[in-house]
This record gives structure tokens, C-alpha cells and sequence, in this order.
């Protein structure tokens, strides 16, 4: 059993409302592309401090989405 199959057979009767929905308020080619050095491209014009781009640059290369493009920080200060 594929781990695609077992996600099905977990969500059960909910599996097509999870796995088939198409947002239609952000459309996709409005999302930058996501590629190694994407940080480089975005930020290379800014007026940035070269420590601060060099901070940026290990956020986005660091956990499980680095290299990607996208950086996730969640808030941990919430008292959770």
C-alpha cells in the first residue's frame, strides 16, 4: 500500500474534499517559483545590511523547507 493510499484509507469519506481542493482566491502562477537561490534574486536589489541578508539567507535554507523558496515561523511566544 502506497502512502498516498493510506492517506486515502485515513481520511476516509473526507479524501476528496482534502486531496481535490483547487483554491480559486490565489492563483497559481501568482506565486513566485520557488528554486535554490531564490533568496538571492528577491533580496540582491534591496538596501540591505549584508549581515541581515546573510540571516535571511540561513532562515530560508535551514529545516525542513530549506532550499525551497519558503519559510515557516510559527509563533511560539502564543503561551501554547
Amino acid at each position: 500500500m502506497t502512502y498516498y493510499e493510506k492517506i486515502i484509507k485515513y481520511l476516509g469519506d473526507d479524501a476528496s474534499y482534502y486531496l481535490d481542493h483547487v483554491c480559486k482566491k490565489i492563483v497559481k502562477d501568482r506565486l513566485p517559483s520557488s528554486d535554490n537561490g531564490w533568496d538571492d534574486t528577491v533580496f540582491i536589489n534591496s538596501n540591505r545590511n549584508p549581515k541581515v541578508l546573510r540571516s535571511l539567507s540561513q532562515l530560508y535554507n535551514h529545516g525542513n523547507l530549506a532550499g525551497t523558496g519558503y519559510l515557516s515561523i510559527l509563533p511560539v511566544d502564543q503561551g501554547i
